[in-house]
């Protein structure tokens, strides 16, 4: 209570002076920086999601422990039903068997034939059909007079009485494994329960929290916009107080014939092509192209414009959107980003200035987002993580930069392709299912070896980019790594890793493996899932023995947790962990309904066409659900709910529907299959009629034919 005040205090007390310093659009004069710096916020931000991921990681732990123990004791039960039923028929073959060898015993007396069988033995034999064992005990000389067939029933009889001894012992102590697996189960769940309800306290209390940091990042995003403009700004005042008129982009483009002048910039002892300085007042200028400056000032118009998948325009702009519109007329970029890198000369990284294309992504996933070029490491981007094009940290899955202005490449250029089946990610960040396929997928550790360690998302100093991206398991050096699934390997050593196995998984999936006191694998290699691969260490930037592993995706550090627990996962959004989206970054569809705002919109365009179809309301039972109520399913219904924090529920992009459409074949889940993907609305295949879980009622929210 008292620390969720304190943040609310703090919040409120920066967003005030944050109201103070907030300057108009085109201010004449720069602005000093917010008290808070965007990247401060963004870790308090990212604390709060951090204690989320914690909660989410502690949570997750319980319940695969629970889900293990839950199975390993149905397991035993069946197991132990079995031995019982065995048990009772061995049993009961037994009982026939002593019995029919207690007709010819008495067969036997009752017509004189000998029998070699000892007394204890006849008694034996007889007990099942004499009334009167006494009686039967008292006749010494027909006992001796037994045949051989009985003896030999008599051994088929004790073979039977044997057999059922042996097996009734195995059920007693296969039923005492069930009940005991039972009992863990039992004390588990009870485990469970005790966490749902804390991790339900813990996510609504933070609620508030979040709509808080939500809104400062909203308004720090628009302070982060404004002081890059001012800094653009003072930069064209600086020309123009140099009486400086920007050449054309041809003028500009051969650094050994620049005219009179202009000398050409140098960036760490080369000659950068399509900029140039001069020389004004005792100091040097840069000079960049009119159709730079034009391209960036277009840019920096379009700031705060709502983002939308593929969108060109004039309302929404997609990630190639907004850079097409920045750099025309002067030229029109292709329609997809693979398209742009061959068509435009790449430069040096080092080589960065305003106005240049930035393209990221990687060889496996290929090139995925862009983004204009400013000063200071930053870039103006359509972000679907903000929500609109803004201005933002160049990402470290940087690519390439090209420069329109040097025209085509004097070499070819091929764009790394991307696998057929690669994840869809759009501008860098989307809610997008992802999962592995079927192929095995383990821990890193085997169980009992270690501790959960700190969590991903974890903010903090220590770490390069502010926060932990990944999650790390304490155990003893020497303690065997395991690849968690198939791969090929590249070993390497950076300083903050000390030895490091990255395993590529293909589809933009990779997983890291850090801190290792030995690597048993070599670079280039395949391994398989479960294969060693090396031996718990504390090499590097480390505190202690542990494994530190990452899951990336398309370059980005995610949560391993819901990889670990399901094999699968859904990518993060806007900054928010699965289940902690504030209400403001949501948009009403019906009855209380919520969805991402994207998501909303394309649902309610195929709600028209369902009634215009169907002349009713397209029925719904679900939509987003949050972490709390993830964890109250889970904790009443842990054998048919997703793993809290995994489900795209989550993401605000699933649905639950109803009216027809929960059952297979019927007209209105025929139209839904045939119809809905043209809005952006599909059936996951694992939900699909014979899938891994069959739920003809859930429709998730993917990539629109648009795009």
């Amino acid at each position: 209570m008292v620390l969720g005040s304190r943040r609310g205090l703090w919040f409120a007390a920066l967003g005030t002076v944050l109201a103070v310093v907030a300057l108009p659009a085109y201010a004449d004069d720069p602005t000093p920086p917010p008290p808070a710096s965007v990247t401060d916020v963004n870790r308090s931000l990212e604390e709060l999601q951090a204690e989320a991921a914690a909660v989410q990681a502690d949570f997750a732990k319980a319940t695969i422990a629970y889900t293990n123990a839950l199975k390993a004791a149905q397991t035993a039960e069946a197991t132990a039903k079995k031995a019982e039923a065995s048990a009772t028929v061995s049993k009961n073959k037994a009982e026939t068997e002593r019995h029919q060898l207690g007709l010819l015993t008495a067969q036997a007396y009752q017509m004189g034939i000998p029998t070699v069988m000892g007394t204890e033995s006849m008694l034996w034999s007889l007990a099942p059909i004499a009334e009167n064992l006494q009686e039967i005990a008292d006749r010494q000389t027909a006992i001796t007079q037994l045949g051989s067939t009985q003896v030999a029933q008599y051994r088929t009889a004790m073979a039977a009485a044997n057999e059922a001894d042996r097996l009734t012992a195995d059920a007693a102590g296969k039923r005492a494994a069930a009940n005991e697996a039972a009992a863990k189960a039992k004390e588990l769940s009870q485990q469970v329960q005790q966490k749902a309800a804390f991790a339900a306290s813990a996510m609504e209390g933070q609620a508030a929290d979040l709509d808080g940091a939500s809104e400062l990042s909203k308004q720090l995003q628009l302070a982060r916009n404004q002081q890059a403009l001012v800094r653009w700004q003072t930069y064209l005042t600086e020309l123009s107080t140099a009486k400086v008129t920007p050449p054309a982009a041809a003028v500009l483009k051969n650094p050994a014939k620049l005219p009179a002048g202009l000398k050409p910039l140098t960036r760490r002892g080369a000659p950068v092509a399509g900029v140039a300085t001069m020389a004004a007042a005792g100091r040097t200028v840069r000079v960049l192209s009119a159709e730079t400056i034009r391209a960036v000032n277009q840019a920096f118009s379009l700031l705060g414009k709502p983002y939308g998948v593929a969108a060109t325009g004039p309302d929404k702009y997609g990630c190639l959107g907004a850079a097409r519109v920045a750099w025309q007329p002067y030229t029109t970029l292709p329609n997809l980003v693979g398209k742009v890198y061959p068509d435009y000369q790449a430069v040096p990284t080092s080589q960065i200035e305003p106005g240049d294309l930035l393209v990221m992504g990687s060889k496996s996933l290929g090139l995925v987002h862009i983004g204009v070029a400013l000063d200071n490491g930053e870039m103006i981007a359509s972000d679907e993580a903000k929500g609109s094009v803004v201005v933002t940290a160049v990402p470290d899955n940087l690519y390439a930069a090209l420069r329109p202005t040097l025209g085509a490449p004097v070499k070819p250029q091929v764009a790394p392709a991307a696998a057929s089946d690669a994840v869809d990610f759009r501008c860098g960040n989307t809610a997008t299912s992802y999962n592995i396929g079927s192929g095995a997928w383990t821990w890193p550790l085997a169980d009992g070896t270690y501790d959960i360690g700190t969590p991903f998302g974890q903010a903090g100093p220590m770490w390069a980019t502010g926060f932990h991206t990944g999650q790390d398991f304490v155990a003893a050096v020497g303690t065997p790594v395991h690849a968690v699934t198939a791969g090929v390997v590249r070993v390497e050593h950076p300083a903050w890793a000390g030895n490091l196995v990255r395993i590529d998984h293909g589809n933009g999936l990779e997983t890291l493996y850090a801190h290792l006191s030995k690597i048993d694998v070599a670079d280039g290699q395949q391994v398989t899932a479960g294969q060693r691969i090396g031996a718990v260490g504390t090499e590097g930037n480390s505190t202690g023995p542990h494994l530190h592993f990452e899951v990336h995706l398309g370059g980005e550090p995610v949560n391993p947790m819901p990889f670990l627990a399901t094999g699968s996962a859904s990518m993060g959004w806007g900054g928010y962990s699965n289940g902690m989206i504030p209400a403001s970054k949501l948009c009403g569809i019906a009855s209380g309904h919520m969805l991402r705002c994207d998501a909303a919109a394309a649902y309610q365009q195929l709600a028209t066409a369902y009634r215009a179809h169907f002349g009713n309301t397209l029925c719904i039972t679900d939509s987003y659900r949050s972490y709390a109520s993830q964890v109250d399913l889970y904790a009443r219904k842990p054998s048919l709910a997703a793993l809290p924090g995994t489900s795209n529920h989550g993401w605000g992009v699933a649905v639950d529907l109803c009216g027809g459409i929960e059952k297979y074949g019927t007209a209105q889940y025929q139209w839904m299959k045939a119809h809905a993907p043209a809005f952006g609305w599909v059936h996951p295949q694992w939900a699909d009629q014979g899938g891994s879980r069959e739920e003809p009622w859930h429709w998730e929210f993917g990539k629109p034919p648009s795009a």
